[in-house]
């Protein structure tokens, strides 16, 4: 691998491990919210009180805490949402992507999740596969990271610029990992160029595609 693919890579994973920041308090505040909104539904069911004392005292627990939220994960409640994060989150701390990338298929699927706390686990699924194909150099990832990033909600106002920014990662992955010409790719050069013109994509994606635009251009 020659050196300006080496610096691009650190580059883009340190794009990625900031964005990484503003996603988890995302998820943050998303796991919090989900507790409280069952948590105030069901306050006299007992099944889910037993369940909660459960859940929170496995987070206390870090010998079992694989173990121990791979059972509440099947769980047919909230808890099972906020196991299947938990593992989600220890996966990617060890680096187990395809473990990780099984657990968000399933999390993708609950009846418990509205359209933006999809979108929010989705973009989040987006990333964290993106960042797993550099550091993995595999392209196995590619086709779920486009289903992922489908599913995130076009009407959500929020996410409209996130998912146009992640289109274009996911293209740019695609032709890094398979070392492709990008100045010949016109899906890339395109979709560089709506999202360069658009008003409804912010200035600051706006500068950090321009960037790996020019990177990719010049190098």
């Amino acid at each position: 691998m020659n050196d300006s693919k080496l610096n691009f890579i650190q580059l883009f994973q340190n794009f990625v491990r900031n964005n990484f920041r503003r996603i988890i308090i995302f998820i943050g505040s998303l796991i919090l919210l989900l507790i409280f909104i069952q948590i105030y539904s069901y306050y006299n069911d007992r099944n889910l009180k037993k369940t909660s004392i459960k859940f929170f005292s496995i987070l206390d627990n870090e010998d079992k805490l694989i173990t121990d939220m791979k059972d509440l994960s099947n769980d047919k409640n909230i808890y099972s949402i906020l196991s299947q994060l938990k593992l989600i989150q220890v996966n990617n701390k060890n680096k187990n992507y395809d473990l990780s990338n099984e657990i968000y298929k399933q999390l993708i699927k609950s009846k418990y999740l509205n359209s933006i706390y999809l979108s929010a686990i989705a973009t989040n699924a987006s990333y964290t596969l993106i960042n797993a194909s550099y550091i993995e150099n595999t392209s196995r990832y590619l086709n779920d990271i486009s289903m992922y990033i489908s599913l995130i909600n076009d009407e959500l106002e929020s996410y409209q610029s996130i998912k146009k920014e992640l289109e274009y990662l996911n293209i740019i992955t695609e032709i890094d990992i398979n070392n492709l010409d990008y100045k010949n790719n016109n899906s890339a050069l395109e979709l560089y160029d709506t999202i360069s013109n658009s008003s409804l994509i912010s200035s600051s994606i706006k500068e950090r595609v321009k960037k790996i635009h020019e990177f990719q251009v010049y190098k």
